[in-house]
């Protein structure tokens, strides 16, 4: 029997849909799992484990906050410093992170902050977090596919096979659906006014695999020069990144939160890195542009699967 779960968690909503035997119910245990998730890794919440580490308190590390911390180090080496979970500082100052306070920017507070992103410096010793003086952490970038990595382990803890967990636009799917088809999912198609949706971009079948997506096509501004600028940081200038990249959806049959990290990493690069990226990994990728007249133009890697 198809049970379908929705809720809120992490600022966002989640959907679940899975077969289970006689209909069993897994509510209230996957609410209480992202729970325990957010008291780790949510910067939106005070009394989060992450939130009080930033505030420099010496607390012993939980498997959820290690797990993503050396998942991130591994996107961060991957990506060249391109996905840096410590650009919170940076984050914060240009408004998009969680401190509102965008007032003029100052070149000189850029570069301050910008000696306080480097995320080598971060270390783990013994359930404990090495962190320097002033330097903050985020995972908001991973955490999400991450919770769905983690829903998804707990489902088939339970036996179950047949499965489509969705978190904030994050997606694995695992068997087939209640018609014994396999999973089909949508990506929307960009469009800046979202009451008028044209409905789907892309509907990709989704087999024993994950999809995450990075990039906002409602998020960015244009400077007078017709300069595209996003609400993700480059942590390496500490500037918003001019990008004419929409978003980008990254395909694995790895985990969620890899291709998470990921789709965040690609989407600071130029194309012909992108492309290259793909051309040489076993990951692959749908990417959408802006054209000067704001309609969009869909690239896809040359494995990705068939609409």
């Amino acid at each position: 029997i198809l049970v379908k779960n929705t809720g809120e968690t992490q600022g966002t909503f989640y959907h679940i849909q899975y077969i289970s035997e006689g209909g069993k119910d897994y509510k209230q245990q996957v609410d209480s799992l992202l729970l325990e998730i957010d008291s780790s890794l949510s910067t939106y919440k005070e009394y989060s484990l992450i939130s009080r580490l930033n505030k420099g308190e010496k607390l012993t590390l939980d498997n959820f906050f290690e797990e993503v911390f050396y998942a991130a180090e591994k996107v961060y080496q991957e990506s060249e410093g391109m996905f840096d979970c410590s650009v919170a500082p940076l984050s914060n100052y240009w408004g998009f992170g969680f401190e509102d306070n965008l007032s003029e920017i100052d070149s000189s507070e850029v570069k301050r902050r910008l000696n306080l992103v480097d995320f080598s410096k971060i270390k783990i010793l013994n359930d404990s977090l090495l962190l320097p003086k002033g330097m903050q952490l985020d995972f908001n970038s991973i955490a999400q596919g991450y919770s769905v990595d983690v829903v998804a382990l707990f489902l088939e803890s339970k036996g179950i096979k047949d499965y489509l967990v969705e978190i904030g636009g994050e997606l694995k799917a695992n068997g087939v659906n209640s018609d014994n088809k396999i999973w089909l999912i949508g990506i929307d198609k960009p469009i800046e006014n979202e009451e008028e949706s044209q409905g789907y971009q892309i509907i990709l079948p989704l087999k024993n695999s994950s999809l995450a997506t990075s990039g906002n096509y409602r998020n960015f501004y244009i400077d007078e020069d017709d300069r595209f600028y996003h609400h993700e940081i480059n942590p390496l200038t500490g500037y918003p990144i001019m990008s004419k990249l929409a978003s980008i959806s990254v395909f694995t049959t790895t985990s969620c939160m890899e291709a998470d990290g990921l789709a965040t990493a690609l989407y600071m690069m130029n194309f012909d890195d992108i492309q290259n990226f793909f051309n040489d990994t076993k990951f692959e990728g749908l990417m959408i542009f802006i054209n000067p007249d704001m309609s969009f133009k869909q690239v896809v890697s040359r494995n990705f699967p068939k609409n």
